[in-house]
């Protein structure tokens, strides 16, 4: 038996009835391949927001399996951390993931060979919260107690990839041949320098991603974007005020005319893709699930969340969909943001149009991660960036439960 998450008043602006709540749930289907609906999206409410205030830290729910799933077709995307982590998912499991949409993200291990500006005579690596503080971003500026470090190599991160590859931490390489991948940096981004992606794009194109495969987008049409993710026009309802495209303000989802879920999406998956819909809360399923069972909760160093949220369109119930999972940044989690990434990003739109289920898992706080982020570099272990990782066990192992493997 599974129990919804119980709106609070903060959090919607509106108590339903009983008998609205019995409504909506006879005029839907109650399950959707098996999956029973954790947060129960209400038709008509200019208010969509399910989430309690505070967002629920644990649920139940467990995360089954959609064995319609094609196992052939699985994407990532990510913004910001979440972006350099889609981007290291997709390096150490690219023998299942096939294609990554990357906003404002930079290359794997990209904090392992930043060199220390003090010590030139005797060269060492910069401390890896540093160098993903002052390098790999410029989160605190761009030099390091007055000096400027250099910036990553594509070549050491090539290196890096091999090396683990040759070890056995991550799968072969030469599989990302066979992807697609779209970049994206915005012209008013001040946090992830334009460099960093130039450098991510050599290391795609080193290991064969190339043109119509790869496609970076700079940003040089339509609105300047900031760090953040952009959508047309933000339509959903907000605890935050819609932040337009130059600004870097929570939700960190910014009205620019244009849509980064779209493009990605049209590009990991080049077939035409039918027009979004214009209300994803009608046509698809928010699910609510413990996302505890894929980490162990007593090491806080992990930092995730002990709730994930899926996306599933209720076309899955009768057609092969495919699976897509995308990370939100630093700051975007739940609890920061409430239901303004995992609803309002732009994904649901079009994936409930074109059968796409997207999986958000969720980092949180930490002692090292104060901001929850995901980890790009080593705040959970110096396995971070391979598949025993503690994050990327689990969201492999997500990923695993719901296809079925």
């Amino acid at each position: 038996m599974y129990t919804p998450v119980e709106p609070s008043k903060t959090a919607i602006g509106l108590q339903p009835t009983m008998d609205s709540l019995r409504v909506t749930i006879m005029s839907r289907p109650f399950a959707v391949l098996g999956l029973v609906v954790a947060l129960l999206p209400v038709e008509g409410w200019a208010n969509h927001d399910r989430l309690p205030d505070p967002p629920p830290q644990s649920t139940d729910q467990k995360l089954s399996s959609l064995p319609d799933l094609d196992r052939a077709t699985i994407t990532v995307s990510g913004l910001s951390s979440g972006g350099f982590f889609a981007h290291q998912f997709h390096i150490a499991f690219s023998k299942l993931v096939k294609g990554a949409g990357i906003i404002a993200g930079g290359p794997y291990g990209c904090v392992e060979n930043i060199p220390n500006p003090w010590s030139p005579f005797w060269p060492r690596p910069l401390d890896r919260v540093s160098a993903a503080v002052v390098a790999c971003t410029h989160y605190f500026g761009s030099r390091y107690y007055g000096l400027r470090p250099s910036a990553p190599e594509a070549e050491d991160s090539v290196r890096l990839i091999r090396e683990a590859a040759n070890q056995g931490l991550i799968d072969d390489p030469a599989n990302l041949a066979d992807s697609r991948v779209w970049l994206f940096h915005g012209k008013s981004d001040a946090i992830v320098p334009l460099g960093i992606m130039e450098t991510l794009k050599q290391v795609y194109s080193t290991f064969g991603v190339h043109e119509t495969k790869l496609r970076f987008d700079q940003n040089q049409s339509g609105a300047s974007a900031n760090h953040g993710m952009p959508v047309s026009q933000f339509t959903g309802e907000s605890t935050f005020p819609v932040r337009e495209c130059g600004q870097h303000e929570p939700p960190y989802v910014i009205q620019c005319g244009y849509e980064a879920a779209e493009m990605l999406l049209r590009h990991l998956y080049p077939e035409p893709l039918t027009l979004a819909s214009n209300n994803p809360h009608r046509d698809g399923s928010m699910v609510a699930f413990d996302q505890s069972e894929f980490f162990d909760p007593a090491n806080r160093s992990v930092s995730l969340h002990g709730v994930g949220y899926l996306y599933v369109p209720t076309p899955c119930a009768t057609h092969q969909c495919r699976l897509h999972v995308a990370f939100h940044g630093c700051k975007q989690d739940v609890d920061n943001v409430y239901d303004d990434f995992i609803r309002d990003a732009g994904y649901n739109r079009w994936a409930s149009s074109n059968n796409i289920v997207v999986l958000y898992p969720q980092a949180t706080a930490s002692a090292a991660n104060p901001n929850r982020c995901w980890d790009f570099w080593a705040y959970s272990g110096t396995d971070y960036a391979n598949r025993s990782g503690p994050q990327m066990r689990a969201v492999k192992a997500m990923v695993d439960r719901l296809i079925g493997q």
